[in-house]
């Protein structure tokens, strides 16, 4: 249908800007009747010239709309991402009021609740603890003496039997997490450093 459509457009263009122009107007006709003729031919186009620019308008607000629910949605996860940092360090903050050192900062007490939060408040609290009495919150920790490294200090022979062992000691994520699988399976005795 649209391309019908189209091709009449195209044809009615064609006949009212090339081919009309070029015939002699009838000799028996008033020059109101060519007046006629020019007027319906700036109508068409005018016309014409409006369904386009309806047509722009409405893929420019569709556009519009689309950009604006992108929008919506980016803010909305946005604000739930830093709702749960929020949460995380306002944990954080509980649990290093009970303690004589200062909370971590809001990244790291988030990667440590959500390693160590499905095993309970305690093991959240006593991995707060460890975190700081290790490397003081910083991932990228080094013991000179030895050679533990990262968030909770693992000794290399420690680390390469974790399940995290093919990436790095010093990603606090994946520290956290064999800090945490550790802690569940053996319990908190593998660190000296108790905070």
């Amino acid at each position: 249908m649209v391309p019908l459509l189209r091709a009449v457009v195209v044809w009615t263009l064609v006949l009212a800007a090339v081919i009309l122009p070029h015939l002699d107007p009838p000799q028996a006709a008033a020059p109101t009747a060519a007046a006629v003729t020019q007027l319906s031919s700036f109508d068409r186009t005018s016309t014409l010239t409006q369904i386009k620019a309806k047509r722009v308008q409405a893929a420019q607000n569709a556009q519009v709309q689309k950009w604006s629910s992108e929008l919506s949605q980016g803010l909305a996860q946005y604000a739930a991402e830093q709702a749960a940092l929020a949460e995380a360090q306002a944990i954080a903050d509980a649990q290093a009021a009970l303690n004589n050192h200062p909370p971590p900062p809001p990244y790291i007490a988030k990667i440590i609740y959500d390693a160590f939060s499905p095993l309970g408040a305690r093991a959240v609290q006593w991995a707060i603890n460890v975190a700081y009495c290790e490397s003081r919150y910083h991932p990228n920790s080094v013991n000179t003496d030895s050679g533990a490294s990262g968030l909770f200090q693992f000794l290399p022979s420690t680390w390469s039997g974790t399940p995290w062992a093919s990436q790095s000691p010093f990603d606090p994520v994946a520290n956290a997490n064999a800090a945490a699988w550790l802690y569940n399976r053996y319990g908190p005795g593998r660190w000296v450093c108790q905070g």
